[in-house]
């Protein structure tokens, strides 16, 4: 199979909106004072770490359906796969897991996510979405 318009379409959608999530996870990170305090800054970088972590497993199936790569078992395993494809840089991957987990637990734990959590995370995996990005418009332009 092959990626339509339809579909490069569709997955440059959501890299414009996961490019949007990242700036701001950027800005957050790049703050010297305690946002993470504030209550609707926190659950916002919540928010955004969620739904961007979201947006690269979206784009990631999507490819994977779409070029009938192997099936994932699971939320890692659907990144996984474009690395194993030489879509992903490994390294990235490495590093990008630690956000996956984080996810889940926003799904999971949610009530014991403290402040600090939620800086920590938004520290930790704000460089890691326009990395993705890039590495997706590539593997966009040569497909």
């Amino acid at each position: 199979m092959f990626l339509t318009k339809d579909h490069k379409r569709q997955i440059e959608d959501w890299l414009g909106a996961l490019q949007e999530r990242a700036a701001f996870l950027q800005r957050l990170a790049e703050r010297q004072d305690a946002w993470e305090h504030e209550f609707s800054l926190r659950l916002a970088a919540e928010r955004a770490l969620w739904t961007s972590v979201e947006y690269v497993t979206d784009i990631a199936s999507l490819i994977i359906d779409a070029l009938v790569m192997r099936d994932p078992g699971g939320y890692a395993d659907i990144v996984k796969v474009l690395v194993e494809e030489q879509v992903l840089d490994a390294s990235w991957f490495g590093a990008f897991t630690g956000a996956i987990d984080f996810r889940s637990r926003l799904l999971r734990d949610h009530a014991r996510i403290t402040s600090l959590d939620v800086r920590e995370a938004v520290s930790r995996y704000a460089n890691l979405f326009n990395p993705f990005i890039v590495q997706i418009r590539e593997f966009l332009r040569s497909n």
